[in-house]
């Protein structure tokens, strides 16, 4: 009796193994292609991010060159407004450094000047 217990209890293990193996295999499966879903979703997810930093990256430098530009612009018209200005100053110096060509005319009439130089001087 024993002995048929036995049998059975193994055939019985025996008729199980293969659908509890094929149960097995597809659970595996099942939780393989969720993780594999969830790592593509990620992936998918994450390249639709990297994609709108670029575009935002792209547009900033757009910005940052078109203000480059700007600024060059404007650092020439500064630098020939300094030329000019600078000009215009050594213009002005010389201008003023040299001796006039003749002398204003005087106007009415003018008395000689007395000069005391190497006479002594009469005190009242």
């Amino acid at each position: 009796m024993e002995a048929t217990r036995r049998n059975e209890a193994a055939r019985w293990r025996r008729a199980w193994l293969p659908w509890g193996l094929l149960a097995t295999a597809c659970v595996l499966g099942a939780t393989g292609a969720w993780a594999g879903s969830r790592s593509v979703s990620a992936l998918h997810e994450r390249r639709v991010q990297l994609e709108r930093e670029a575009a935002e990256s792209e547009a900033r430098v757009a910005e940052l060159q078109a203000l480059r530009e700007a600024m060059a612009r404007r650092l020439r018209v500064l630098e020939q407004q300094h030329q000019t200005a600078r000009e215009e100053a050594l213009s002005a110096a010389a201008a003023c450094a040299a001796p006039p060509a003749e002398p204003p005319p005087a106007q009415g009439r003018a008395e000689p000047r007395r000069t005391t130089k190497g006479k002594k001087a009469h005190r009242r």
